[in-house]
């Protein structure tokens, strides 16, 4: 497994079409298509390529994705700031605490600060002054997929269930994460990683010679969105 990022100039311009054409430009070098794993906006990236780019693809994984293209923990953010008087750290603290379920207290220290680097040098949808770019619902992709959802997460909720339900074709799977929340792959991590591990291991072999052990066909899109 890899995990993928980027980087550009803090001044620079980026969008969709910039991150689709650096993940394409990665994924071109590769044997044979990847299995895609993106967790938040990071996922709602990945589907978006996914569906752009299926030759590219084998299969996708989304955890903590809704089907509503601009519902990440970000705009939660944004808007938080907007209704509240208080500063970016004091609003960070708050939800930070409803982001992540563990009670370690140097983790709770230590994540309002990663959300604030997100925040600063991560993709981000939207801003204070600007709302989201992003909008409407994601489509379903051809290949594989699947959806890894906490069971209480305040920012895709238990409504995500329904919706993913009425665009996920046969062979595609939900999974809820009992008792987690948004970043649940942080304390989680067993559960998610099994979910993964079985369906991956479960998406037909289309390619002559594939041998998952032996090849790093897994890039992780994202890692903090």
């Amino acid at each position: 497994m890899r995990r993928w990022s980027f980087c550009h100039d803090p001044d620079e311009t980026c969008s969709i079409d910039t991150l689709h054409n650096l993940l394409r430009e990665t994924l071109l070098d590769e044997d044979q298509p990847s299995h895609l794993i993106g967790h938040g906006i990071s996922g709602t990236v990945s589907c978006l390529f996914a569906h752009r780019y299926p030759e590219l693809v084998q299969s996708l994984t989304l955890l903590a994705v809704d089907t509503k293209i601009a519902n990440h923990w970000s705009s939660h953010y944004f808007q938080m700031r907007r209704q509240l008087p208080c500063s970016r750290s004091n609003v960070l603290a708050h939800l930070s605490s409803l982001l992540i379920s563990s009670q370690h207290l140097r983790a709770k220290a230590l994540f309002p600060r990663l959300l604030e680097k997100c925040l600063d040098q991560d993709f981000v949808d939207g801003s204070l002054l600007d709302h989201q770019r992003l909008s409407g619902c994601l489509q379903v992709p051809s290949m594989p997929m699947l959806v890894l959802n906490a069971a209480n997460d305040i920012v895709v909720d238990s409504g995500s269930h329904a919706r993913w339900d009425r665009l996920l074709k046969p062979g595609d799977r939900y999974v809820e994460v009992e008792q987690g929340r948004h970043f649940f792959p942080a304390d989680k991590f067993m559960t998610a990683a099994d979910s993964i591990t079985k369906f991956i291991t479960l998406v037909p072999d289309q390619w002559r010679n594939f041998d998952m052990q032996s090849t790093n066909h897994s890039p992780l899109l994202g890692g903090r969105s």
